[in-house]
């Protein structure tokens, strides 16, 4: 039964299957600062914006983050406690690579302003009302004229209010509900909430630090690729590209069973992420293992890579063409025989036969 209703939530695009934990370190419980005032002049102009708009929104604050949000008190220390997190995983990967963050830490606008709403109807309204983005599949954003990261609780996402409202009637008619569905619906909305603020957050750090910028001069498949190489596993794991597995590592490895995982070359050509649902999927999967594998086997080519992309703006990321491919085996050297090493590694990891 429980294996049908987790079937039935993958069928309606709302999650992935996730692996279940390894001996790790637990992350601490969620711990909340809430202060008031005391920021700079122009974020309390955004802040106050934002309230005026959302007067039920309430400011919670941590180290590096101001949070508004009408979550209860104990859904925004946890995000806050992740995103948290989330800036420690950055600092860990920027030491990995000896890419120095930048001086001013991204906070010359002060702390990073996060927007989290509880109702995707509302995270929607304002996402075209403040950035003009009409994307309704989105469940988060970062937007870098704005300077913040917006996002929407994952219980509100219609796949899951469709299961819910279902299990709701099965109740109201007398029948019994496996708890275990219950807890299965929590589960994946807790990973799935995560995992969005995460990625999210990367984005933001990564371009507020002046590690990655999201512009148009760097690929796609690699300022997605490493805000998915933070994605955890399980929320309660340590994260960042400097472990061996992650978030998508386990759809990765479907793919590559069945032989649809795309080559590094067409990850390099590409100039917007693909539009059908199983191509998105592999395309995010895809580079999200690769950026992983690269931090931890090839950090200087990495870190080459990456700050070739920061001076580099000739090109208005035409991947596609020779300069795309140019830059990549400049840094990493002949594409097919890193390709080979990255996939051979990676199906001795999944179990698979190599060629």
């Amino acid at each position: 039964m429980r294996i049908a209703f987790l079937l039935l939530l993958m069928g309606a695009g709302a999650f992935r299957l996730v692996a279940p934990p390894v001996q790790d370190s637990e992350a601490g419980p969620p711990i909340e600062i809430r202060l008031n005032g005391d920021s700079n002049r122009d974020l309390e102009m955004r802040i106050n914006r934002v309230l005026s708009r959302y007067p039920d929104m309430q400011r919670h604050r941590t180290t590096r983050f101001e949070i508004l949000s009408d979550m209860p008190s104990e859904d925004a220390a946890l995000h806050g406690r992740l995103l948290e997190r989330a800036a420690h995983a950055v600092e860990d990967f920027c030491r990995r690579l000896k890419m120095p963050l930048s001086e001013t830490g991204g906070h010359e606008r002060g702390r990073h302003l996060v927007i989290a709403f509880s109702s995707r109807f509302d995270f929607l309204s304002f996402a075209g009302w403040s950035d003009e983005i009409h994307a309704r599949w989105l469940a988060g954003y970062f937007s870098p004229t704005s300077g913040h990261m917006v996002y929407h609780h994952a219980g509100d996402n219609p796949a899951v209010r469709r299961v819910s409202d279902r299990l709701a009637k099965f109740e109201a008619r007398g029948e019994p509900v496996d708890p275990a569905q219950l807890a299965a619906i929590e589960d994946f909305v807790d990973h799935q909430t995560a995992s969005v603020v995460i990625h999210e957050a990367v984005h933001m750090l990564l371009h507020q630090h002046a590690i990655l910028t999201a512009s148009k001069e760097n690929p796609i498949w690699l300022v997605e690729g490493l805000a998915g190489s933070f994605e955890p596993r399980e929320a309660t794991e340590r994260f960042g590209p400097n472990r061996r597995e992650n978030g998508r590592t386990q759809d990765f490895r479907r793919h590559l069973s069945e032989g649809r995982v795309p080559s590094i070359a067409s990850l390099l050509e590409a100039t917007t992420t693909p539009s059908d649902g199983l191509d998105r999927e592999s395309f995010y999967d895809g580079s999200a293992v690769l950026c992983s594998w690269l931090v931890r086997n090839e950090p200087e080519g990495m870190a080459e890579y990456i700050r070739g992309r920061k001076w580099d703006r000739t090109s208005s990321n035409d991947s596609n063409d020779a300069d795309g491919l140019a830059a990549f085996e400049a840094a990493f050297g002949a594409i097919d025989k890193l390709e080979r090493r990255w996939l051979d590694a990676e199906r001795s990891a999944a179990g698979l036969p190599r060629y």
